[in-house]
Order: C-alpha cells, then structure tokens, then sequence
C-alpha cells in the first residue's frame, strides 16, 4: 500500500471512530483552515494529499502523522475495516472487495426485500414503467450473493439469473445509469446469453436502487426485444419512477 493509501485509510479511520476532523486535519495538512467539501474530497479520493507541512520529521524518518496521545492502537486489517465500513458505500473504495460485496449484500439483506414475495407499490411502478416507454418488459432487479432475483416484473423476465449474466449486475456496479441502445453493437453484452437467447434483449436501460448507509443493492430497469432510443427526457422519467422505489425502499430501512 502506498503512502498516500495508507494516510487515507489512517485519517478516515479516525474520522469514522468520531475524532475531530478539525483536530486531524491539521496533522495531515499542516494548516489550521479546511472545509467540509476538502475532507469529504480527500477521504474519497478525489483530492490529492500535497506536501506535509507537518508530519514529516527532520532527516529520511516519517513522524507519525497522529498525535501520540491520539495515535491509534495496532490492529488486524479486519478491525481497520470495521471501522472504514462506518463510511459506507461512499467509502467503498477503502475496503478489500470482499469486505465491499459482504457490506453490499449486508445492506440488501436489512431491507427485507429479497425473497419477501410481490408487493403493490413495487408492482405499479414496474407496470407504469413498462406501460410508458412502451418496451417488452421492465422490473426491479435485485443483485444477491450469485443471482439476480426479480422482486417484481411484467414480461419474459427469469424470476432467478444467474449474477454474472445479469445485465442489471453493471448498473449496480457503475452506480449509475446505464443505458444501451443495441445489445449487439455492445462487445460487453453482444455474446451475452440474455441477449442471444430468451428474452432476446435488445435495448436496455436500468438505474441503480440503493440499501442502507448507500450500498447498490439492484435496479429499476426496462427491457425491449428491439434496439432503441432513450432520450433525456426519457432518462428523466425513468429516474423519477426509481425514485419512488428508492423513497420506498428508504421508509421501510
């Protein structure tokens, strides 16, 4: 792990365990003024750690960036872990992948709505999806441990598929929209089994549902037999109908 990685875990290490950031920072920066969007940036990546003006002791040692009264104890990478889970999904990037899919699936687990059987809500928004965009099928996907379960859908849809086929498995990875017109001009799905065989999809377009503390946990998504546009506003639509699953989804975790 590089240095830098390693400050990064240390500090939001801290952060999580309910230190003052504004008594951290300054022994990770070595200035007393910071805002909030400057720590949220740098624990999750985005911000590059320039070069100490504190933390580095005279000759080719590091001090330790932690106060000695503050330092945190020596521990296990799972106890370390433990504690950069309280960041959520939105520290995902700090965990090992096995721990970021054990917390995912954690998530999907509190919601109670894997294997819990239709529910009305769920259904309206999947027929007013289907019925809207005039597609074959539309559902909401969710991404289990090896599968996918539908927890509700209107078309040729598997209730079960397997993760690795599922094309709603990449909406929940990206975290965001994702929209392919034309399955077979895609080399990521061309020779995917859902799309040279039943149902033979074609078009594609789903938007990520999330569990608790942010955690991906499946989609909304709408299918078709036929390639196709989807347009901004159609986008749009399709954001606003998840997010009435999403709003749903939040009061009942």
């Amino acid at each position: 792990m590089s240095n830098e990685a390693e400050r990064r875990l240390e500090l939001a290490a801290l952060v999580v365990a309910g230190m003052d950031p504004t008594e951290v920072w300054p022994a990770y920066f070595g200035q007393t003024q910071f805002t909030e969007f400057e720590l949220h940036a740098y624990l999750h990546g985005a911000l590059a750690l320039p070069e100490f003006e504190r933390g580095y002791g005279g000759g080719n040692g590091r001090r330790s960036a932690v106060p000695r009264s503050q330092a945190r104890p020596h521990g296990s990478r799972s106890a370390r872990e433990d504690a950069l889970a309280g960041l959520g999904a939105a520290g995902r990037f700090l965990l090992s992948p096995e721990r970021a899919e054990e917390e995912r699936l954690r998530s999907l687990t509190e919601t109670n709505l894997l294997h819990t059987g239709h529910e009305e809500i769920f259904d309206r928004v999947v027929s007013m999806a289907k019925e809207y965009f005039g597609v074959g099928a539309a559902s909401l996907s969710l991404i289990a441990a090896n599968a996918q379960f539908l927890k509700s859908a209107i078309g040729p849809l598997r209730v079960e598929t397997p993760r690795e086929m599922a094309l709603c498995t990449h909406t929940v990875r990206q975290d965001s929209m994702l929209v392919i017109n034309d399955t077979l001009t895609d080399d990521r799905f061309a020779t995917n089994p859902l799309v040279v065989g039943e149902p033979f999809i074609r078009f594609y377009a789903g938007y990520p549902l999330h569990g608790p503390r942010g955690w991906n946990i499946g989609t909304l998504c709408v299918i078709d037999q036929q390639p196709r546009q989807f347009s901004p506003s159609d986008q749009q639509v399709l954001r606003t109908l998840a997010t009435i699953v999403q709003n749903n989804i939040d009061a009942r975790t």
